[in-house]
């Protein structure tokens, strides 16, 4: 049996192939993909960020559909789930058979969570990367309590900035701070106030106001702990540093910038990473407890834009979720510049 697959080559270039549909091996589901969702990651590998180590692959990074067939070992999950999935943990993009831009991919069941019938298979494909990389933040990284080790709503009265709120990571980062009790001051444009507050954000601040560190301050009642720069450019390290009190904690989606690390170093501010590749430890036990958290509403996929299936946007420029928008940018299925791969 064969499918359509978007491979992407050691030129760098993508195109539709026939490919032979995989086999599930032990731990892993096979799932007829319905959405492939895009991430940054996937328009900077086009861009040259050297994540991929073997030719040819499939990139990917996340994606939502059915399960088609169970692997040796597989108790969890049957044919016929409705399923999301992360495709990029473990090993980055560099297994051809797990990259969500082809017609049927295997999932990680560590990584691999059921969908209610609720949600629908575009917005669940909004969840996987960011979700997980937002949980990082905070029980990774920050070390709060899980949730899903029973502390829900633990720590009331403490209080987390948010800045970028309205990014995928961002939104996500703040559903969770809220899950687990806590107070959430955030920034982002006034367009997106109300959806942030929707969220569960005590205060939202103009990200672009010219006193906004004094307006966290004072929305906070001082200097914080507890930052997550969910945008992580220079002016947001920069702003995440200026706020925080002496020894506190920023988290960085991206790698630090020399002058945020020269003022962290003079306040004794640990400078942190998001949840990483090897990170099983944290991940497999949050996958586990993804489904309840997305059935009962405790966190919800973000907003997005459907793009049509007759479209162009791959290849190398194309960066959907900077097109200006902060909301989820994904596809049905996997294109290259004037073709899309259909399932059917």
């Amino acid at each position: 049996m064969s499918q359509l697959a978007l491979v992407y080559g050691a030129d760098l270039k993508q195109t539709v192939q026939s490919q032979p549909i995989p086999e599930p091996s032990n731990g892993f589901v096979q799932v007829r993909v319905e959405v492939a969702a895009f991430n940054p990651v996937d328009y900077k590998i086009y861009d040259g960020l050297p994540l991929v180590q073997k030719y040819p692959t499939v990139l990917g990074g996340e994606g939502a559909g059915e399960v088609t067939k169970i692997g040796p070992g597989v108790t969890k999950f049957k044919v016929g789930d409705r399923v999301t999935f992360m495709a990029y943990l473990p090993g980055g993009p560099n297994d051809k058979e797990r990259g969500a831009f082809q017609q049927y991919a295997l999932a990680d069941v560590r990584f691999t969570a059921k969908i209610p019938n609720s949600i629908d298979y575009d917005s669940a494909s909004s969840f996987p990367v960011n979700g997980n990389t937002a949980a990082g933040e905070l029980y990774g990284q920050l070390k709060f309590t899980e949730p899903w080790l029973g502390a829900e709503g633990a720590y009331k009265g403490e209080k987390i900035v948010i800045l970028g709120g309205s990014s995928s990571v961002g939104s996500y980062t703040i559903q969770f701070a809220v899950l687990s009790g806590l107070e959430v001051i955030t920034t982002s444009s006034p367009a997106h106030f109300d959806y942030l507050k929707s969220l569960g954000a005590t205060a939202v601040i103009d990200r672009s106001a010219p006193d906004a560190a004094a307006q966290i301050l004072a929305a906070a009642g001082g200097p914080v702990k507890y930052v997550v720069d969910a945008i992580s450019l220079q002016p947001t390290q920069l702003l995440g540093v200026e706020i925080l009190q002496h020894k506190g904690k920023l988290v960085l989606v991206l790698p630090t910038e020399p002058s945020a690390k020269t003022a962290a170093e003079a306040k004794d501010i640990s400078l942190l990473g998001g949840v990483g590749h090897d990170n099983f430890y944290f991940s497999e036990p949050f996958w586990n407890s993804v489904g309840s958290y997305l059935e009962r509403g405790a966190v919800t996929p973000n907003r997005i834009t459907v793009l049509p299936r007759r479209t162009t946007f791959m290849g190398r420029g194309f960066r959907p979720s900077q097109a200006g928008e902060s909301e989820r940018h994904k596809a049905r299925h996997a294109t290259t510049r004037d073709e899309v791969v259909c399932p059917y």
